[in-house]
């Protein structure tokens, strides 16, 4: 095997590429005296597997291969080594060296154990110490000794749980003792079903997952000292199984658990208990008051962002809250937590999540922490069931024009109504003469059987007194593209903007609002609303991507300006190149029925990087539609 020094000359060099010595001695940060050293001892060891190093004047240096037999052996040879190649490979394996090391190690030992530079193994060091002081555990450094961890075992087994499963390299972890592991998921999985305690899939695998870290560290030597942590209200069933359980663990194991490790069993049993499980109707849990307000403060967000009024809807409270009383124990605690459908959620629920994300400020500022996108994804979960349960909200309002009566157009409207009912929320009618003062907020389409010789702010189609079958086929069509062209209701081209000149927040939107308030009719101090809404906290979507909007409803419409940017601006300390500043009208001035389709393709464009790097690449008005339409 290849010394750490060889091992990065080796990688450096390109076959039948010349590198100057210079530049190698730069890269490796020693001397050029010293490169030209180990290359001699590298070209010594490859001219026993097939290769070789030439050099050349005024060029450098480049690798050739005399036998690509030899040479390929001696390369594979070198790669079944185990030792990581890439950067987040080594951090990974120092993170968990580091955690499982009794004592200390010396940086040399650990250059030679991982070929690599100093300089190198230093920066690795630094990202590793990044991730533990999220957990209060530091590296204690010491001249002649090396470096040790030093943190908290109560930490220490968080950083192990939710780092080591998080990057899906738990299996290395317990693979010394996979008989055990297996062991305690068999009595576990009985026990479980014993005292009747369900816990969902998800939830079992990482509850296993706890119990087998404190069962290593326990025997190992670690113990815990939980004085300071206050364990959340436990039932009986819960201390009956973790009383058995430790039993079994003792017996098999000859262990002796202490009643700080009983405890840490409890406390992860009632942080996993209820994960995901919110569509179930498990209603036996208790409710304190702070969980309940905690809850009605998600759901009065969510009517403050969208407008969108969930705050009579019991059962969403009631589900919100039974997710948050084991939620609670994970944020105080900081017990950490997986998510294997996230992915999936924010690609099938996309304006769930965004709401999730929207009502998770709420928790984050009670708790004092950020809530991972795990948590945001299972809150996502119960507001999809909410959405999903109020299916009038995809549908259109159309009004039917007719002059032959009332009775005709009583007809036709109950026509329309058994034509059309998959489409088809609310169906006015009047006469011509009724225009006058019908309010077209509240319909979407407007089919009429005479001519309309004014303009009025709705798409008109003509349409015959009686429908026959044609006639039926064609307004369904009308209706199923209607669906995606509202949309063009809210984004309109001249509310697609690529000449901003602002080159920070403030000048952006100033020039943005200044163009509003020309062409929409909006509040005098709308610019100084969505100011003041850009003081809370704000939704970090990581996408190159803004969507600021008044902190309350100043249109008799809704709308959406898309402003892309020239080149990223700092934004709320992130940086930005697409702004999607939106007004979004009173649900009682009647332009609501499409309102759930217009906030979820928005979000579902705002999450797709893509996407939003696509409208930035090539920045016109189809591009925006099709990409939002899609």
């Amino acid at each position: 095997m290849l010394r750490i020094q060889l091992q990065e000359l080796l990688n450096m060099m390109e076959l039948d590429e010349y590198h100057p010595a210079s530049l190698m001695a730069k890269q490796l940060a020693v001397s050029e005296k010293t490169v030209r050293n180990r290359i001699k001892e590298l070209k010594s060891v490859l001219n026993q597997h097939g290769g070789d190093i030439v050099s050349k004047s005024r060029y450098g240096y480049k690798l050739v291969v005399t036998d690509e037999k030899k040479f390929k052996h001696f390369l594979q040879e070198e790669n079944e080594s185990n030792i990581p190649e890439t950067i987040q490979e080594r951090n990974i394996f120092l993170l968990k060296y580091l955690l499982e090391l009794d004592g200390w190690v010396k940086m040399d030992d650990l250059c030679d154990m991982l070929y690599i530079s100093k300089s190198s193994l230093s920066s690795s060091i630094r990202n590793v110490e990044k991730i533990m002081n999220q957990y209060n555990i530091t590296i204690e450094r010491k001249p002649n000794y090396g470096i040790s961890v030093r943190g908290d075992e109560f930490d220490l087994r968080r950083l192990l749980c939710h780092y080591f499963i998080k990057n899906k390299s738990f299996k290395e972890f317990r693979a010394r003792d996979n008989e055990a592991f297996m062991w305690i998921a068999q009595n576990v999985q009985e026990l479980l079903i014993k005292y009747e305690i369900h816990l969902t899939e998800i939830a079992f695998d990482n509850f296993i997952d706890y119990v087998y870290i404190g069962f290593s560290r326990t025997r190992r030597g670690y113990h815990l000292n939980l004085q300071f942590v206050s364990l959340p209200t436990i039932g009986v069933k819960e201390i009956s199984f973790q009383r058995e359980l430790v039993e079994k663990i003792e017996e098999t194991y000859h262990l002796r658990y202490s009643k700080d490790e009983k405890n840490y069993i409890l406390l992860y049993l009632a942080g996993k208990q209820r994960v995901g499980n919110a569509i179930e109707n498990d209603y036996n849990f208790v409710i304190r008051e702070e969980i309940d307000r905690l809850a009605l403060g998600m759901m009065e967000r969510i009517k403050q962002e969208y407008h969108m009024d969930f705050c009579s809807n019991f059962e969403l409270r009631m589900t919100l809250n039974q997710h948050l009383v084991a939620l609670d124990v994970r944020l105080k605690y900081g017990l950490p937590l997986t998510n294997p459908m996230l992915d999936e959620i924010k690609k099938q629920y996309c304006l769930a999540y965004d709401m999730a994300l929207q009502a998770s400020a709420v928790l984050r500022d009670y708790y004092k922490t950020e809530i991972c996108e795990d948590e945001v994804g299972y809150i996502a979960l119960i507001f999809a069931l909410a959405l999903n349960k109020d299916t009038n909200r995809e549908k259109m309002n159309i009004l039917v024009v007719c002059n032959s009566g009332k009775n005709l157009l009583k007809l036709l409207k109950y026509q329309y109504e058994q034509s059309f009912s998959d489409y088809v929320d609310q169906i006015y009618v009047e006469d011509k003469i009724g225009l006058e003062k019908f309010d077209f907020s509240l319909v979407d389409y407007v089919f009429t059987t005479v001519p309309i010789t004014w303009k009025i702010p709705c798409p008109i189609f003509e349409i015959s007194v009686f429908l026959g079958e044609n006639d039926v086929q064609a307004i369904t069509n009308i209706l199923e593209r209607g669906i995606t062209d509202v949309l063009r209701k809210y984004y309109t081209p001249e509310r697609f903007l690529t000449d901003i000149k602002g080159r920070d927040r403030d000048s952006i939107l100033k020039e943005i609002c200044d163009i509003i308030m020309k062409q929409e009719q909006v509040d005098d101090d709308f610019y100084e609303l969505v100011l003041e809404r850009e003081k809370y906290a704000q939704m970090k979507y990581g996408n190159k991507i803004a969507i600021p909007h008044p902190n309350r409803i100043c249109s008799p419409y809704t709308f959406a300006y898309v402003a892309v940017l020239p080149e990223e601006v700092l934004w709320n300390g992130e940086y930005v190149q697409v702004i999607f500043l939106t007004s979004v009208s009173d649900v009682k001035g009647g332009d609501d029925s499409n309102r759930q389709k217009f906030y979820k393709s928005t979000a579902q464009f705002a999450l797709n990087r893509e996407s939003v790097q696509q409208l930035i690449d090539h920045p016109d008005y189809e591009t925006l539609m099709k990409l939002i339409e899609s």
